[in-house]
């Protein structure tokens, strides 16, 4: 890996934020593989995200921002650029209507900065009494994260009840976009980037606002419980890419890939998960499964279902850094 040594490092330390060079990321992620990157940088505020960001622009340092480290898989060769630990991490419920174009809807409404855990903004909701996000208890990442690829599970998902987000566009100006904005589909919208990701100038998302629905606090809660122990009976707990694969129209991924007799299949320090088959895991952690371990693996699922049941499936992990 090349490092850029000839940068000035010093000027984001002006607004907190300081520059790190060859920072391993494997950590950092949910599966615990990854190589490093050239550039690390934390943020703690959005104040400092959108500085670092507009500075990074101007060095003509592209960068990659990385939240919970869920359903990706950073090569084994790192990140080159500036990798943002994104940890802007505000909650806050307001119950006061949110004056957008058309009535006001009086329904209360969600505020969360882009690095807040998606299941910590759903169980601040469920505490409230709101209904609408308790489907999210149980997914990991971040708000950043599940608001650009229409995160979902349980029969909910982003696109249900978010009312609009706060980005910083490419050109480096701050601005909000609306629902329609982001042509949800499953699992996608117009900011998800074509595979592999790489350090760039894209757009980044801020904050968002959720609408919500007042409800039984009871019942809400109860909702969120069985999600909480549908995923403890059902998701290994072994570090983990989180869903591998999209399901198929009318199929689900885990059924294909078990009845493929692929559960326990391994290669190298990677596998197919006894428990849930769309799920890959790593069980020795940081320094065991490597990136191309878990390519080979999922690889060796999509010729083999392909094979048996003439199905393509199709890979929700994406790919992250140099390949």
């Amino acid at each position: 890996m090349t490092l850029h040594t000839e940068r000035d490092l010093t000027k984001p330390a002006a607004f907190g934020v300081s520059i790190e060079r060859g920072k391993a990321l494997a950590e950092l992620t949910t599966m615990k593989v990854g190589g490093r990157a050239d550039y690390f940088a934390t943020v703690q505020t959005v104040d400092q995200l959108i500085k670092l960001v507009r500075w990074a622009r101007q060095e003509e340092l592209p960068y990659f921002l990385l939240g919970g480290g869920s359903n990706m898989l950073i090569s084994d060769q790192g990140i080159h650029g500036l990798v943002i630990y994104n940890r802007c991490r505000a909650v806050r419920i307001d119950a006061a209507p949110l004056r957008c174009h058309g009535p006001v809807d009086e329904r209360p409404y969600l505020f969360a900065e882009s690095g807040a855990a998606m299941a910590g903004v759903a169980r601040t909701s469920v505490k409230a009494g709101l209904t609408g996000l308790e489907w999210a208890v149980s997914v990991p990442g971040t708000v950043g994260g599940a608001v650009v690829g229409n995160a979902g599970a349980h029969g909910g998902e982003v696109q249900d009840n978010l009312e609009n987000a706060l980005v910083i566009d490419e050109t480096g100006e701050v601005c909000p976009l609306v629902l329609g904005d982001f042509a949800y589909a499953y699992r996608t919208s117009t900011l998800k980037q074509r595979q592999p990701l790489r350090a760039g100038f894209k757009t980044v998302v801020l904050s968002a606002n959720f609408r919500l629905q007042p409800g039984d606090e009871g019942a809400i809660s109860a909702r969120a419980d069985q999600f909480l122990a549908h995923r403890r009976r059902t998701q290994p707990v072994e570090p983990s890419l989180g869903s591998t694969f999209v399901n198929p129209p009318g199929d689900y991924a885990g059924r294909l890939i078990e009845a493929a007799g692929l559960k326990g299949t391994r290669c190298g320090g990677a596998a197919v998960s006894q428990l849930h088959a769309n799920f890959i895991i790593n069980p020795g952690g940081v320094g065991q499964a490597t990136a191309q371990d878990v390519v080979a693996l999922m690889e060796l699922i999509e010729r083999t279902v392909a094979d048996r049941f003439g199905v393509q499936l199709e890979r929700e992990v994406q790919l992250v850094g140099e390949w």
